[in-house]
Order: structure tokens, then sequence, then C-alpha cells
């Protein structure tokens, strides 16, 4: 798999071809000294509103800037002229980037580097948090989330009866299926055409139980 590139080393990038400070970037842009710091750091990345402000200022692509594998330089005005009569734009302002993680697990924040493998675009918000995390094996492939797919997740740390939800047992890797409890038991209910997935029934008392998030959308890659 490719490497990521990081929005730091992006950003670091741009500056240096276009020959820019930081200091010439937040006059530009109007983030503080101390954000764009971190943002050139890697300890921070900026949200929506100032990558768009960042990338104005440097004159590179938006998703260029997010790390994405694309070209440097900003959509030409009126390059649509060129695309098919059937061609449909999409505004990336209403889309915001998320973590796709590998895997999760106990002991380590949920966007820690060692989980995240990519990064993929989403127009879910309402000021919820969402990540994207892959799906491994056929538990759930009756209801269409198959290997290899990629859900997204709202965080959250509760979820309705019967809601598909990512679980971590025992704070272990976590689990994706459809989620029923009660006052001293939870009941993990795979949806599969594989008869070897059985439902997973835990005692309270016994295991450590903690819900991850909601299960909102199914994507796949051709």
């Amino acid at each position: 798999m490719k490497e990521k590139v990081s929005c730091a080393q992006r950003l670091r990038h741009g500056l240096d071809i276009r020959k820019m400070s930081q200091k010439d970037l937040c006059e530009k842009t109007g983030i503080p000294k101390s954000a764009m710091s971190q943002y050139c750091r890697g300890s921070f990345v900026p949200k929506q509103e100032r990558t768009a402000l960042i990338a104005k200022a440097l004159d590179v692509n938006e998703a260029w800037l997010m790390g994405y594998d694309v070209a440097m330089e900003r959509d030409i005005p009126n390059a649509s002229l060129d695309l098919p009569s059937d061609a449909i734009l999409l505004d990336l302002s209403k889309y915001h980037r998320i973590p796709i993680l590998g895997r999760i697990s106990a002991g380590l924040p949920l966007y820690a580097d060692e989980h995240i493998e990519s990064y993929t675009l989403t127009d879910l918000n309402g000021g919820a948090e969402y990540f994207g995390l892959r799906v491994h094996g056929d538990s759930m492939n009756a209801i269409g989330i198959n290997d290899g797919y990629i859900i997204i997740v709202r965080r959250q740390e509760e979820v309705e009866q019967g809601e598909v939800a990512v679980v971590l047992v025992n704070d272990e890797d976590a689990t994706v299926k459809r989620f029923y409890s009660s006052d001293t038991t939870v009941t993990l209910m795979p949806q599969s055409t594989n008869p070897e997935h059985k439902p997973q029934m835990y005692d309270l008392s016994r295991t450590a139980i903690r819900v991850l998030g909601k299960v909102v959308k199914v994507e796949f890659s051709l």
C-alpha cells in the first residue's frame, strides 16, 4: 500500500514551493501563529474551514493539501466546459475528511497513528464525530457489509436495540454486530449467510462491553 502523505508534509511542501513563511501564511489566512505552527508540525490537522483558507492562500488543491494522491494545482476556472454534458460537479465544501481505521483496540486513542490506514471524505455532519472502519470477515454480509468494505461509524456510547454497532469486547479488537442488551447481558447478533457465525451472548458481570459507535453507512471499492 502506498504510504499516506500527511497534511503537515503537504503544508510544509506548499510553503516551500510558494516561498512563503508561516508568518506570511498566517497573515493571508488570519490563522493564529500558534495554530499554524501545530499544523506544520503535524500535532493537529486543520479543520475544513481552515484547510480551505490555507489551500487558497497557497494556491493549491484542497484535496492535495489533505494528503490525497491528486494534482497540486487548484481547479481551473471554466474547466467544466471540457467535461461531458452529463457530468455532475461535486461541491467539496460540503465534505470533510475522516480517518479509516484498519482495526480498533483498547489502550490507544481511537485516532492513534497505529490505527489509521487512510482517509475518506463524507458529507455526514450534524455536529457528530465519524470514523471509517475496514471490515474483516463475512459475519454481516447478509445485510451488505462484506469483507473489505468500509463502514462509516458515528461515535456514540449507546445504541438502540437491534442497531448495527461497533463494539469492543473485553478491550480486544472491535466487532460489528447487531446490538441487543438487558440489565445483565449483551447479545451481539451476526447477520451472515455463513452458518458458522452464531449469536454471542455476554454476562456483563464477567465481560466488559463498550459501544464505540453506530454504523450509519457502508462503502465499497470496485
